[in-house]
């Protein structure tokens, strides 16, 4: 089929950025069997990746995100607030999916981020596919559990309102609005009843992700994820303060490793203590996650997939977490990885797998099949191929009622 993609961030590979990483993982199978028009607003340093896409994409149109004035910005708030229309790069954008649609025949729509579905041309007669990954609203009420600064606050505050609006806008224009959970997923369904829900969990590279042959280091423990993240923040320091210190007066050479980029001098102050050790911003995290033999997830607040523990266990770590961290996948307590609920009983289950080497490696190896069977990217792409099936079928439905419909009109006598 002929896939017409829009995107919020230029998807490629390796990146960080769930709409660059989903998106790059999908195009990257789907262009295997189907062809792939990509239109993309560049930020950051996005033009310094076109090569890569270029490869999976028949058609690339690139439009670079300008910087705006404040009268700029003011206004694109209240057109979004109102209309659920986004201004930025409106113009450009909408006139290459138009024109690439009547050009190209699609045969469906895919939308990447709630950012340019609400840019994205409403009456375009083409089945639409929006994926949004989390429930934002739900993402901003979890946030305002953490602590944050005074600008962070305000900012999730705001979101919390406004994206409600917007959401109830924007989503219904879509056949089919795509979260990575079921958590968020009902969420949604209360928050906008419009709209079509439908749940295609997050993927694993597995082959890159792949056990490291390294020399495992006695008692470590390791946690990573971006450590300027508040939800990742408050997990790293609630371990090192209220869990570690109890697994520390049993085990006086355990040691905490922490591994992410950009951490906070709140992360960065905890390397001062004995037993923790910072690795900050590494090209490549699989060694330093793979020398330690207990992964840890002390995070409790969030939406989505945690990326986390899905990189733990392609990576065949036996995992302990809070029930935060395993939200949205399809695991087990207990054979997969162990879920706690309390510090004691975290300390306690990190002590019996650093104690117990087998049940360690039996739990590892349950959690490396769990990703193999139920998160591969080859499997996200598949159930993507049935749902634009699905949303075609849909849309060429209603398109033949319409007809028929007008069909009947035209043909009824006027009394």
């Amino acid at each position: 089929m002929k896939i017409g993609w829009v995107s919020s961030s230029l998807p490629y590979l390796p990146s960080r950025g769930g709409f660059r990483i989903s998106g790059a993982n999908l195009i990257q199978r789907l262009s295997r069997h189907h062809e792939i028009d990509l239109i993309s607003i560049l930020r950051d340093d996005d033009a310094d990746h076109i090569a890569w896409t270029e490869k999976y994409c028949a058609r690339l149109r690139a439009i670079p995100l300008r910087s705006r004035s404040l009268p700029a910005r003011a206004v694109n708030f209240l057109s979004t607030y109102a209309l659920g229309k986004q201004m930025v790069c409106r113009p450009e954008l909408q006139a290459a999916v138009t024109s690439g649609f009547e050009l190209r025949k699609w045969d469906v729509l895919h939308v990447e981020g709630g950012f340019v579905g609400g840019i994205v041309p409403a009456g375009l007669p083409l089945a639409k596919v929006l994926s949004v990954h989390d429930a934002e609203v739900l993402r901003a009420r979890e946030m305002l559990n953490c602590k944050l600064t005074v600008r962070q606050r305000m900012d999730y505050t705001i979101r919390k309102f406004t994206e409600s609006r917007y959401e109830r806008l924007v989503y219904p224009r879509f056949e089919r609005c795509v979260l990575f959970a079921d958590r968020d997923c009902e969420f949604n369904r209360r928050l906008i009843p419009k709209a079509q829900f439908t749940v295609i969990p997050n993927g694993i590279d597995l082959d890159f992700y792949m056990p490291q042959p390294v020399q495992k280091e006695p008692h470590t423990l390791v946690f990573h994820g971006h450590l300027s993240y508040p939800p990742n923040v408050q997990a790293a320091l609630e371990f090192a303060n209220d869990v570690f210190p109890l697994i520390r007066s049993q085990l006086p050479d355990a040691m905490f490793h922490l591994v992410g980029a950009a951490p906070t001098p709140e992360i960065q102050e905890l390397a001062s203590r004995e037993g923790i050790r910072l690795s900050a911003n590494l090209p490549d995290l699989r060694s330093a996650l793979c020398s330690a033999q207990v992964y840890v997830c002390p995070v409790r607040f969030g939406t989505g997939i945690k990326n986390k523990i899905l990189e733990a266990m392609a990576l065949s770590l036996p995992i302990v977490g809070y029930p935060g961290s395993t939200a949205g996948i399809d695991c087990i307590s207990g054979e997969h990885l162990f879920v706690v609920k309390r510090p004691e009983e975290f300390a306690a289950q990190v002590m019996t797998l650093l104690r117990n080497a087998d049940l360690g490696r039996r739990i590892a190896q349950a959690g490396r099949r769990l990703v193999e069977e139920k998160y591969s990217w080859d499997a996200r792409a598949l159930e993507y191929e049935q749902l634009y099936r699905e949303v075609i079928a849909e849309r060429r439905a209603a398109n033949n009622g319409h007809a028929l419909s007008g069909h009947m009109q035209q043909r009824t006598p006027i009394n």
